[in-house]
């Protein structure tokens, strides 16, 4: 993270604001993982049951959509704007 804020004092006008969300998504996302892998232990009654461990993987699925999906589209949102701020033309 830290020579990533030293960059962002040359970077176009919203990439600084952008790479701040997806930051926080970055450190929301991680944390589901750990939580969804807890939940089946704080009801201990439960924790092997089937429902359980479908809880988990839905955790789970909802983490890697978001970390992933919404990551590379975030990302892919920075690099058009770095290109379009360079003076390549918008896809769009």
């Amino acid at each position: 993270f830290v020579e990533l804020s030293k960059s962002l004092d040359r970077q176009p006008a919203g990439v600084a604001a952008t790479v701040g969300r997806l930051r926080l998504l970055l450190i929301a996302t991680w944390g589901v993982y750990p939580i969804s892998y807890l939940l089946p232990i704080l009801d201990s009654a439960n924790a092997a049951s089937p429902g359980a461990f479908v809880n988990r993987q839905i955790g789970y699925t909802i983490a890697d959509v978001l970390a992933k999906c919404v990551f590379g589209l975030t990302i892919l949102k920075i690099a058009k704007m770095k290109s379009v701020a360079e003076g390549m033309k918008d896809s769009d």
